[in-house]
């Protein structure tokens, strides 16, 4: 089994045991590091059962891969995640333009998302 794989599997079982959570994955092989962004900041802290997983997810990892780095990073981290291998816990929507060429893309946190009572102002001018 690759890093790669081994993180995508315990992300998942992450997330089916905390789906409070929003994950995102990059692997960068200049550095042999695995950096994953974990949110919100508060259950990243505060939880205690989340921590012992995440804590146990490390310990397999440097035990299987011990020549490469695992991350867990969230808000506010001075290290970010720039392109995403891997996410979970994102709703995505996408908007496309076809009279311009090109498209827009909401991410959405929350399961059950209300647009009817957003007020738009965007013609009133």
């Amino acid at each position: 089994m690759k890093s790669t794989e081994f993180i995508e599997t315990k992300l998942n079982e992450l997330y089916a045991q905390f789906n409070d959570i929003k994950i995102r994955y990059e692997n960068r092989a200049n550095t042999n590091s695995h950096l994953i962004e974990i949110i919100p900041l508060c259950f990243f802290e505060e939880n205690e059962e989340y921590i012992a997983c995440e804590t146990k997810i490390e310990e397999e990892f440097e035990s299987i891969f011990p020549s490469e780095n695992i991350v867990f990073i969230s808000e506010d981290s001075l290290t970010e995640i720039i392109n995403p291998d891997f996410k979970l816990g994102y709703d995505i929507i996408v908007f496309k333009n076809e009279v311009l060429n090109s498209h827009y893309t909401v991410e959405v946190f929350c399961e059950n998302s209300d647009f009817q009572n957003i007020n738009n102002y965007a013609l009133a001018a």
